[in-house]
């Protein structure tokens, strides 16, 4: 009973040492957390202060740990940019996820990790599935074992598929998670892109895998407006407004080969885009209809008959009169 109720006991130490590394906490809320008394809080407290010798006090009576965080700007900015990712994107509470957010947490200034400690409490409030695909994508391309994944494409059909993990890309838009991946087997001696949300049932078989030594992701993905592979490349002329032209060369957006100022103010942008097999860049679209009519598409026609036909098929949703029909004729007369 005896070995029993200190290995309780240890447990809880470890647990209020981890609380009290993020920020400062009363006797009470620790009371509350840890589910005991404020009277054995406190007997634990003063076994913990035995055992480190740096439990302080602030003003206000509550409890912290000093840790020492000595790191140069940039190590701050990636430990906090590591945080504020998985924060918002983070499909589940495993343990081992926890464990590393609380790391990266421990290393920030003090006044900055009391202010990011709340959102970790935040983070495990929320009702998150529990969900290993995350785990088990990362398991596969550590180890170079192929994954079995119940996949569900754009259609919403479901297959059983079997993967060789090459790379994880971030969509830049949507900060969703894909791999790049090949079927074993596969006619196709490159990756295609799965969508981690759209995979389930992961299993992690024994089957192993190379990477080649020739695979360079920065290949295919250079030009990328989301995680399209460079299969084809696409020159697509977009012609802006005045009033955002330095929005868009701030240098957080995807930049343009080249500029053309116009005598009118406005710009015309010339990007090199990926493109699907059928050398349409999809995934432009929703980007260049994001700037309503601050933007123009002037090239290619594929691209610029699409972008008007949306603009028609919006407006006939809400009623909108006036907007006329559009014909590959009509896509082509400057100033539209």
């Amino acid at each position: 009973m005896g070995e029993k109720r200190s290995h309780k006991k240890s447990i809880r130490l470890l647990e209020l040492e981890r609380l009290l590394e993020l920020r400062p906490r009363s006797t009470a809320e620790l009371a509350e957390r840890l589910g005991i008394s404020q009277r054995t809080i406190q007997r634990d407290l003063e076994d913990l202060r035995k055992l480190h010798g740096t439990v302080q006090v602030d003003t206000q009576g509550r409890y912290y740990l000093v840790t020492k965080t000595q790191q140069s700007p940039y190590s701050l900015l990636l430990n906090y940019t590591i945080f504020r990712f998985f924060y918002h994107q983070a499909p589940t509470h495993h343990q081992y996820f926890l464990d590393e957010l609380h790391r990266h947490i421990k290393q920030l200034p003090e006044h900055i990790r009391g202010l990011v400690a709340r959102d970790l409490e935040a983070y495990r409030r929320r009702n998150l599935p529990s969900d290993r695909v995350l785990e088990m994508v990362l398991r596969a391309w550590q180890e170079r074992r192929v994954l079995q994944v119940d996949y569900r494409d754009l259609q919403g059909r479901r297959s059983q598929r079997k993967l060789e993990v090459w790379f994880l890309e971030l969509n830049r838009w949507n900060l969703a998670l894909y791999a790049l991946a090949r079927m074993p087997g596969s006619r196709h001696p490159g990756p295609s892109v799965y969508k981690l949300a759209r995979m389930s049932n992961p299993v992690l078989l024994d089957e192993r895998y190379s990477i080649p030594e020739s695979f360079d992701p920065n290949q295919l993905l250079s030009g990328a407006w989301g995680v399209t592979l460079a299969h084809r490349k696409v020159q697509v002329v977009l012609r802006f407004a005045p009033e955002v032209i330095p929005r868009l060369r701030e240098g957080d957006l995807p930049e343009a080969v080249e500029w053309h100022p116009l005598e009118d103010g406005r710009a015309e942008a010339v990007y090199e885009v990926n493109a699907g097999p059928d050398g349409y860049p999809f995934e432009l679209l929703g980007w260049v209809l994001s700037w309503g009519s601050l933007v123009e598409v002037v090239a290619p026609e594929d691209l610029r008959v699409r972008w008007l036909g949306e603009i028609r098929a919006l407006a006939a949703r809400w009623g909108v009169e006036g907007v006329p029909k559009v014909s590959a004729q009509m896509a082509a007369t400057e100033g539209w």
